[in-house]
């Protein structure tokens, strides 16, 4: 076995062709949070409206509704069989 190291290795990280903003980079993760949190600011001071503005508590009673229709099909199912 040969113990010797490659000298050609850069210390760059490796290059997968992704753009420098992409989700899936460090730089496009930090630039993402900084944009979020800059739109936050804007939306606080009243310079900007918010993106979307749902009601979260309705989503939840959905999917509630949603749990609570399967698991009566299915004791429903249960019973006739």
């Amino acid at each position: 076995m040969s113990n010797k190291h490659n000298l050609d290795a850069s210390a760059s990280p490796p290059n997968f062709g992704l753009p420098e903003n992409s989700a899936l980079t460090i730089e496009g993760r930090i630039e993402r949070a900084a944009g979020v949190a800059t739109h936050l600011v804007r939306v606080r001071d009243g310079l900007e409206r918010p993106l979307r503005s749902s009601n979260w508590a309705m989503g939840l009673v959905l999917i509630l509704a949603a749990l609570a229709a399967v698991v009566g099909a299915a004791l429903a199912l249960n019973a006739l069989g």
